[in-house]
């Protein structure tokens, strides 16, 4: 298991106590410091039946789990055939696509992997309404109770934010798809606009619901909050780009920005221990059977690097 690469990211993708059961019957090596942004020791992880090694050590492993998407210089260390299993939304990063192919890694994207009713078994994702509604308060700067908040969708991302929002007494109001194309309508007087939809591929970049001159609609230090990171150029907001847990928004002509990769992040421990107990059945599953005997709902979630 590899530590996290990105700034201010503390989560790990698997824990002592769920791990264990993964080391029982198999050799696995932890990076050095990987649990340290929580508070979980290298020691914790050796009780556990791990070793504890160096960087290229981890990634000279057939199998290499992380949380978030790797880099090119992480690829690199692998070897041909090898395989990585993190959050990789490939269908939006071409940039990572070719580099699989360019170092022949397999990967397993953890977003892809579903159960038999089509539903994420890896995921955090009301959470992560919860959460960035949250941060999206804080960026306003003011009483809850008397803030105008818009939701686009209302999905399980979008729901959290709801949830988030009532439950500090402001006012809500949800926007359907049939309100999308009037969006020059509903930002005036909008403290906090939310983006809780999944933008589909095809409009990615072509089509924006948020232009650019729809800016001066909104008051100076209102907020808009994207919930569904994409990479730059494909939100449904022109004016807006990811941001990371570091430097979590910007402003553009007086309008707060905010599109964090890493929304879950802003809660560590608690979503460390949730992607832990999802994550390790997978990683044992895995480990165990290997590809030639892999469950289905697993090589559905399959990327191969070598073709």
């Amino acid at each position: 298991m590899a530590r996290e690469n990105r700034p201010q990211e503390k989560r790990v993708i698997l824990l002592p106590q769920q791990l264990k059961v993964i080391a029982a019957e198999n050799e696995v090596y932890i990076e050095r410091g990987a649990g340290e942004g929580i508070g979980v020791e290298d020691k914790e992880y050796e009780r556990a039946g791990a070793k504890i090694v160096g960087r290229e050590r981890v990634y000279a492993c057939p199998l290499v789990v992380r949380l978030k998407e790797p880099t090119e210089e992480e690829l690199a260390m692998m070897s041909p055939g090898s395989t990585i299993m993190s959050m990789m939304h490939l269908a939006g990063n071409a940039r990572l696509r070719s580099l699989l192919k360019k170092y022949g890694i397999n990967a397993i994207a953890m977003e892809e992997i579903k159960d038999h009713f089509g539903k994420r078994v890896i995921e955090a994702l009301h959470q992560a309404g919860y959460l960035g509604m949250q941060k999206g308060f804080e960026l306003w700067r003011g009483d809850p109770s008397k803030c105008l908040v818009k939701v686009m969708g209302y999905g399980n991302v979008a729901c959290g934010a709801i949830q988030c929002a009532a439950r500090k007494f402001a006012r809500v109001v949800i926007l359907h798809k049939r309100d999308f194309e009037n969006m020059r309508e509903h930002i005036p007087g909008t403290d906090i606009l939310v983006n809780g939809i999944n933008w589909p591929m095809e409009k990615r970049g072509k089509v924006f619901l948020i232009t650019r001159d729809m800016m001066k609609l909104f008051k100076k230090g209102a907020v808009l909050l994207d919930l569904v990171s994409n990479p730059a150029g494909q939100s449904p907001i022109e004016t807006m780009h990811p941001t990371t847990l570091e430097d979590i928004a910007y402003e553009v002509d007086g309008v707060v920005h905010a599109s964090c990769w890493s929304w879950p992040g802003l809660d560590p421990e608690g979503i460390s221990r949730r992607y832990s107990i999802q994550t390790a059945p997978i990683v044992k599953d895995i480990a165990d059977k290997w590809f030639a005997e892999m469950p289905e709902y697993i090589k559905m979630a399959m990327h191969p690097g070598l073709e």
